[in-house]
Parts: structure tokens; C-alpha cells; sequence
């Protein structure tokens, strides 16, 4: 007589490693971080900054006054400039379209500033102050970091 393990064992095991990618999915579900997330040009929300002229920016992913990676965009009319400033994290820049002038130093200056035409990238690290100019052109550019950051203007003393 055959006994009913010799089936039972079979088909428990069978419906185990049946069951065993479902489990795997619902870990890696739990675990893994936030879905695909995309943002479409017509969905950025640009804002004007009230204090530099012809400078505008929007927010594409994240929360940049939290710790977690951001992006977002900046705008620059031509002629703007972007005063002297520093951020407490890093940056990478990438300009979009147009041509970004960008030098570094605690206050603007024509002479010091370099070209990055559309698809230039463009490290700043921490507390480094720099500076922006859409001298030619509008320029756009995508910022991206890993906050929290923030803005401060550099004074001449």
C-alpha cells in the first residue's frame, strides 16, 4: 500500500515553488522603492522668483527641503543674471537649451564666467559660491541634488 505522504509531500512542494515567485514579488513589492515616477514638461508648475529678474524654477521630482534626491528646473531669460550664491549640498547641472554662463566667486563677474552650451554638465560642490548668466540667449537648465538645500547669496565685505 502506498502511503499518502508519498503524494501529499509531492503536491505540498509542487504548490510551494508554485507560491514562491508570488512571495518573492510581494517582498521585493515592500521593499523596493517608489515606482517609476515621470514628469512631462506640461506638468511643471514654474514659478517666478520674486527677487531676480527674469529667473523662474519648478519642481519635477522630489521635495528639495527634505533628505532625499531632487530635481528640478531653472529658467533664465536672456540677460539674466543669477547673483553670487552657495547651496549646502552638491549639484549637477545640466543645461537644457540655450547657452549658461557660469563662474565661480563671491561676486559676479563678466570675465570670470565660462560657456556651457545645451548639454554641458556642471558639478558644484557644496558651499562653493558661483554664479549664472543667460548672457545671450534663455537658457534652461535641470538642477539635480540630494537635499536638503537651500540658497544663500554671497556678500562682498
Amino acid at each position: 500500500m502506498i502511503s499518502k505522504q508519498f503524494f501529499v509531500k509531492p503536491i505540498l512542494s509542487t504548490i510551494a515553488i508554485a507560491l514562491l515567485p508570488l512571495t518573492a514579488f510581494n517582498i521585493w513589492a515592500k521593499t523596493s522603492p517608489t515606482p517609476v515616477k515621470a514628469v512631462l514638461p506640461k506638468d511643471l508648475q514654474w514659478k517666478v522668483n520674486p527677487n531676480i529678474k527674469g529667473v523662474q524654477s519648478a519642481i519635477a521630482i522630489g521635495d528639495s527641503s527634505n533628505s532625499q534626491l531632487y530635481v528640478l528646473f531653472g529658467k533664465m531669460d536672456k540677460g539674466a543674471i543669477f547673483p553670487a550664491h552657495t547651496h549646502p549640498d552638491e549639484r549637477i547641472t545640466t543645461v537644457i537649451s540655450g547657452v549658461m554662463y557660469y563662474g565661480v566667486g563671491d561676486q559676479f563677474d563678466r570675465t570670470k564666467v565660462n560657456a556651457y552650451p545645451a548639454g554641458s554638465v556642471v558639478y558644484t560642490p557644496s558651499g562653493v559660491p558661483h554664479f549664472m548668466w543667460a548672457k545671450n540667449s534663455n537658457t534652461v537648465m535641470q538642477e539635480t541634488g540630494f537635499g536638503s538645500t537651500g540658497l544663500r547669496f554671497t556678500t562682498v565685505k
